[in-house]
């Protein structure tokens, strides 16, 4: 008795309509309409997210240091100080940064380093420094390079002046050296030329420039001709009435395409309702 009754239940439960078909058919295709953009733009930004992982982990205040190293010889270059400085990170671009609170630290002259940056000033010689080109990651045999009479380093007690010019990068494309002051007298009072001791330290000062972007002019605003004729009647009439309500000019600026989905989505909604439809499975009779 007891199968019997299970069986009773079991056939008088109504299968499937058609209606009921229908229902799941489009619940299934809006799922997969609104998880596609989503899986998109996943795949896009998946390489971004790849590329940047190094940027990523650079953070603001971060402290940096790179070798600075002179010539005496203007053949071999050799160690003679570190650059240190924190950086400072862009808000919108973690990729950008510059250096800031830049220090120098240089080792003192002993003996030998001495006697030849004294040859150099008594030889009218250059006195040449060079950093990495990139104060970030330096990559060996890449530097750039300045230099200054030797002369004019030892008349001002080795004061000395480095500025770096980098990008939002960290690439050095160009370094300036001077005196403190900017001046050279190598000469003192009594007509000698001046030389330096050993133990005497460089007293360098570390600036570094990066440059800025200029504004630039909207090629599509009304206003901004840039002789290639006169601004069409509609657009001046549509960027008057904004500026009169408080809004910004217009700029009829070309709207990204559209994709398929975006053109076509009612026209594909409908294709599978009727596929639906058609293929649904007939009624049972009653």
């Amino acid at each position: 008795r007891t199968r019997r009754a299970r069986f009773v239940m079991t056939r008088n439960r109504p299968p499937q309509t058609r209606a009921a078909f229908v229902l799941s058919a489009l619940t299934t295709l809006a799922l997969v309409l609104i998880s596609a953009p989503f899986a998109a733009a996943d795949a896009s930004t998946t390489g971004q997210v790849t590329g940047s992982s190094a940027a990523a982990q650079r953070r603001g205040g971060e402290e940096v240091s790179f070798v600075i190293e002179h010539s005496l010889d203007g053949v071999t270059f050799a160690n003679t100080g570190v650059i240190t400085g924190k950086l400072a990170v862009d808000r919108n671009d973690p990729r950008n940064f510059r250096l800031s609170a830049a220090r120098a630290t240089r080792t003192s002259l002993d003996a030998a380093s001495a006697s030849a940056l004294n040859a150099l000033v008594e030889n009218d010689g250059t006195y040449r420094v060079r950093v990495p080109s990139n104060i970030i990651s330096a990559r060996e045999g890449s530097y750039v390079m300045a230099s200054l009479p030797a002369r004019c380093l030892s008349a001002s007690n080795l004061a000395d002046a480095l500025t770096l010019h980098t990008d939002d990068r960290g690439n050095a494309y160009g370094v300036e050296y001077s005196t403190a002051s900017g001046e050279c007298d190598a000469t003192s009072t009594d007509g000698a030329v001046a030389k330096v001791k050993a133990g005497m330290n460089f007293r360098t000062t570390v600036s570094v420039r990066v440059p800025k972007d200029a504004p630039g002019l909207n090629p599509n605003a009304p206003t901004d001709l840039r002789g290639g004729g006169p601004v069409s009647e509609k657009a001046h009439k549509a960027s008057q009435k904004n500026k009169q309500r408080g809004g910004k000019p217009s700029t009829d600026a070309p709207k990204p395409p559209q994709t398929f989905m975006q053109k076509h989505w009612m026209k594909v909604m409908m294709a599978f309702y009727v596929f639906a439809f058609v293929c649904a499975p007939p009624p049972p009779p009653k």
